[in-house]
């Protein structure tokens, strides 16, 4: 089979390369992190259309598939790019883009591809176990509006204008049915909000909701039944979330072997001593393990298969194990100073770090490939 990519995805990738080549520097990327709104290149983003890719043409997107998508996640995991790309248009877009609510994904898009409008997914819950059905928070009808109750951790993207909020509407904690899923004003008085920093320079928010009232026309599906739509964007976003920790891994084994052939030791290039060759080869094969489990879970997705949550799992799985071991590699062979502020191998090992907990780490992803397999 020929997974080559096609003029289309060369030249996408072409454009976000030379971008982020003249405008993502180290320096320039903790920039982009002490801004208090996190915007950074957001707008530059919504011009050259990137914001569009994973819409649908007829919902005035660029049509792309999954492989696009993992295409420019790809290039943003090379430099660490900060801007809410994965929650906002990844997340929270493909969850407005494939409602059943017409009305309102016709009237929020626009905004979100046009870069006026930020997005977010609350999911997380206290003792949720990463699983998507742990919807504890509650919501009761009351007339043509719900009344909204609970409260929701580490959600991305703390510069969001709108956050799509799953609650539970009938059933128990853990169920798949039951779950209906609201967009609600991130600012809402109603909303308590708690601000954190993330290790990786992400900002995100606990929130706290009481009595929030939110029509029933800001829900996404029929009531109770968003389950099926959630784990569909979840599974897609995971395989582009794993495209950036791929394209993280590819840029610390080519830094490394770039380091180990200019840093001397002896008087010779530390790259010249084989136990370090070994060393680097390992970086090298567990990238490309990645990147063959990424193609799998592509194809999975394109064609359909029955075996679509497997793969995905599999490649969580592997990404998070190989990445933070190739990261931790990168780091030892640089010495010391590779954990330094002023080093950028530090910081990709915090973004594979961060990667690797969402939705689930790798041992979790583990255990959720066995149940698949064996259920």
């Amino acid at each position: 089979m020929d997974f080559s990519l096609t003029e289309e995805q060369l030249m996408l990738k072409d454009s976000v390369t030379k971008f982020m080549s003249g405008n993502y520097s180290p320096e320039q990327r903790n920039a982009i992190i002490k801004q208090a709104n996190g915007a950074g290149h957001w707008s530059s983003f919504a011009e050259l259309g990137w914001l569009t890719v994973p819409f649908a043409e007829e919902q005035g997107g660029f049509g792309g598939s999954i492989v696009d998508t993992c295409v420019l996640m790809e290039e943003f995991g090379k430099v660490l790019v900060v801007e809410p790309y994965w929650p906002s248009i990844v997340l929270a877009g493909q969850l407005l883009a494939r409602s059943s609510n017409k009305a309102l994904s016709q009237s929020l898009l626009p905004g979100i591809m046009a870069g006026d409008v930020q997005a977010s997914f609350a999911w997380l819950e206290v003792q949720g176990e990463f699983r998507l059905s742990h919807v504890n928070s509650r919501a009761q009808r009351d007339g043509d509006h719900y009344i909204l109750n609970g409260e929701k951790l580490l959600v991305l993207n703390a510069a969001a204008d709108i956050i799509l909020l799953p609650v539970r509407s009938s059933g128990e904690v853990g169920s798949e049915q039951g779950i209906s899923l609201f967009k609600i004003d991130a600012r809402n008085p109603a909303v308590q909000r708690e601000e954190v920093a993330l290790m990786d320079g992400q900002r995100a928010v606990n929130i706290r909701f009481s009595d929030l009232r939110v029509p029933a026309s800001d829900m996404l599906t029929a009531e109770g039944d968003a389950y099926p739509l959630m784990l569909d964007v979840v599974e897609e976003g995971l395989i582009a979330l794993c495209a950036e920790a791929v394209g993280a891994m590819e840029y610390l084994y080519k830094a490394t072997a770039e380091y180990a052939n200019t840093r001397k030791q002896f008087g010779t290039a530390i790259g010249k001593f084989q136990a370090l060759q070994h060393r680097m080869v390992d970086m090298f094969m567990a990238t490309e393990q990645c990147r063959s489990l990424l193609i799998r879970a592509q194809c999975s997705v394109l064609d359909g298969s029955a075996e679509r949550g497997k793969d995905i799992a599999a490649l969580k799985s592997m990404v998070g194990k190989y990445g933070r071991k190739v990261a931790e590699e990168a780091v030892q062979l640089h010495g010391g100073m590779g954990v330094s502020n002023e080093m950028p191998i530090g910081h990709y090992l915090k973004r594979l770090m961060m990667i690797d907990s969402y939705f689930g780490n790798a041992a979790n992803q583990r255990r959720k490939y066995c149940e698949l397999s064996y259920a």
